[in-house]
């Protein structure tokens, strides 16, 4: 407490306060009361003086000897010295003063002299002054009063009587008056110097609690309150309660923001668009997370300002233009091969003052890549009804117009005909078929059954067609092991058969297909390998798409459906299709099932589902 300022300011005031009474009290009874005190003494010698002034009287026609007897006696009857004026010659009638007086004589008669006409003129009733005598420093005090006789009906001043009184046992007096005086102040002053400093303490304190909340408060925390016992301290305790009520509703409208800011942020970070606001000068004062990734940047150093956004140069330019124009405007992003829409914005105050600009970003890579596959794909089914359609009304105008006069071009005309009507048809079923893979339509009962077995009898229905390519078609020793697999034979073998048959469409002769089997504890993983071309790094990732064929001349036959087709038929497996290449040593198309682990070797019939 005492290290305090205005606690010691406070102090130092009151102390100040109370020293200054003391000093004005002494100066002011210094000033007042040796008057009074002076005062005090005429009224008292006055009345004494006017008694001895009417024997005074007498004595100046009858001399009387009483009179002077009083006169002589005066400083032990009345405590001062008399002096008796004669009116008319000025003379010195009465009076003397003792040799140890140390008053001079001769100086206090000529003082007595001169102020002796006030009274002779019948002006004054008495008087009294006081006269320092010059060389002594003796200070003394004249009280005067007017000597009359009658003289048949009339009334004259015949002298003045005069007491003179020596001031030094006034001024005594006055001294030790004063003294007590200065000792009392002194006193109350040391005495009120506890009182004092626990009155400034007790009075601080609410003011310190005060200042402690505040400050406080400016650091975040709502938590300090001052004393609740202060309500008794008038305007000061009022203060500190009223900073108490403010804390209060401070911290509640603080949490209010806070809960508030807490759940727009949450809202702001979890959506999928990215949102960027920033304000007139370009310092950015809103992101989310995804923003940042957007835009390719890393999250651990977000810029400070768009000048730091090296890489999207026009998007600061598109920006600065929103909020200098007001207009919510779109652009579209090229970043780290993805296409991002950004819509911007301007951030208005209540004065319809643009003071910033909000962008909200949105990856529509995948949109556009979908809105071009659909178009891929109407072009694509296009183009493979458009063949067989072509084909077919070529041989069949001329049949219409009977010009095909040879039995054998009718013929050849009708097996033409024929097969690009199965190709049409195989196109068709397979377009129908992906569809309702695709809708959910196609139900797949699952069981039990032997993957071995399968791959057995896919080896002994193509092992013909392979030869006829020039193609050695093998199977893998350890497949004979495979344990059983839950799915749905039918598709599986379709699967198998989209792989087989695709491998050895794009194998050379003399070149090798082989299929192979793995497995762990829970999946088994059927694989069909070829020593061909191989796929180019950039068709990987597009070979499961509707009718894309690598070979982009469409010189081989297929319709490009029958990996998706593929991809399909696991996908309703919860499992996974992969495909491995590396140009001119060939690629492996590889798939998982999930193992049956309750028996070890032979397969279920559909009544065993699982």
């Amino acid at each position: 407490m005492h290290h305090s300022i205005f606690f010691r300011r406070l102090l130092a005031m009151l102390l100040l306060a109370l020293l200054l009474w003391t000093v004005l009290t002494a100066a002011f009874y210094n000033y007042i009361s040796r008057p009074v005190f002076t005062q005090i003494k005429v009224s008292e010698l006055e009345p004494k003086a006017k008694s001895l002034a009417s024997l005074a009287g007498r004595s100046f026609l009858e001399g009387d000897p009483y009179f002077d007897t009083l006169v002589q006696s005066s400083y032990e009857l009345f405590d001062a010295w008399a002096f008796v004026i004669d009116g008319v010659t000025k003379d010195i009638y009465a009076g003397t003063l003792p040799d140890n007086s140390g008053i001079n004589q001769e100086e206090l008669q000529n003082q007595i002299i001169a102020s002796s006409d006030r009274l002779l003129s019948g002006n004054e009733e008495s008087l009294w002054l006081t006269h320092m005598q010059p060389g002594t420093r003796e200070e003394i005090l004249l009280i005067g009063v007017p000597i009359t006789f009658r003289f048949g009906q009339q009334t004259g001043i015949i002298g003045a009587l005069y007491f003179v009184k020596p001031m030094s046992e006034l001024n005594a007096g006055f001294r030790s008056m004063n003294l007590a005086l200065m000792t009392a102040s002194v006193t109350v002053l040391l005495i009120m110097l506890l009182p004092l400093y626990f009155a400034a303490a007790r009075l601080i304190k609410p003011l310190r609690q005060t200042r402690d909340v505040a400050l406080a408060m400016a650091s975040g925390n709502f938590t300090v309150r001052a004393n609740a016992n202060i309500r008794k301290l008038g305007e000061i305790g009022e203060l500190a309660l009223t900073m108490n009520h403010l804390a209060d509703e401070l911290a509640l409208t603080i949490s209010a923001l806070t809960t508030e800011r807490n759940r727009l942020r949450q809202i702001i970070d979890c959506m999928a668009e990215g949102i960027l606001a920033v304000d007139r000068s370009g310092s950015i004062t809103l992101t989310n997370s995804m923003v940042w990734s957007l835009l390719g940047l890393d999250t651990r150093h977000e810029p400070a300002t768009l000048s730091d956004i090296l890489s999207i140069g026009e998007l600061e330019q598109a920006l600065f233009t929103v909020m200098d124009n007001g207009e919510i405007t779109t652009i579209t992003l090229k970043q780290d091969h993805r296409l991002i829409s950004c819509q911007i914005a301007p951030i208005e105050e209540s004065n319809d003052t643009v003071c910033g600009a909000v962008a909200l970003f949105r990856d529509i890579t995948e949109s556009e890549r979908l809105e071009q596959t659909r178009r891929d794909y109407v072009a694509n089914i296009s183009h493979e009804l458009r063949t067989p359609l072509t084909a077919m009304r070529a041989l069949l105008e001329p049949l219409s117009d009977n010009m095909v006069r040879s039995e054998d071009d009718r013929n050849r005309y009708y097996q033409i005909l024929l097969k690009e009507t199965v190709r049409l048809s195989r196109l068709i079923n397979d377009m129908l078929d992906l569809s309702r893979l695709q809708a959910g339509a196609a139900e797949l009962t699952m069981y039990s059954f032997s993957p071995a077995e399968m791959l057995h009898e896919l080896i002994f229905k193509y092992e013909n067609h392979a030869e006829d390519l020039g193609i050695e078609l093998i199977l893998a020793p350890e497949t004979d092991n495979c344990p059983p697999a839950i799915g749905n034979p039918e598709r599986i073998e379709q699967v198998l058969v989209i792989l087989l048959d695709n491998a050895m469409k794009f194998t050379p002769e003399n070149g090798l297909v082989e299929l192979k089997a793995s497995w762990d504890d829970d999946l088994i993983t059927l694989s069909v390998h070829d020593n061909g071309p191989g796929i180019a790094p950039e068709d990987i990732d597009h070979v499961f798409d509707r009718f894309y064929k690598a070979d982009k001349a469409h010189r081989q036959p297929g319709t490009g459906l029958g990996l998706a087709i593929a991809r399909e038929i696991i996908a309703r497996h919860k499992q996974t299709i992969r495909v491995r290449s590396q140009q001119e040593k060939g690629t492996v198309f590889s798939f998982t099932l999930t193992r049956d682990n309750r028996q070890d070797t032979n397969t279920t019939t559909p009544d065993q589902q699982i």
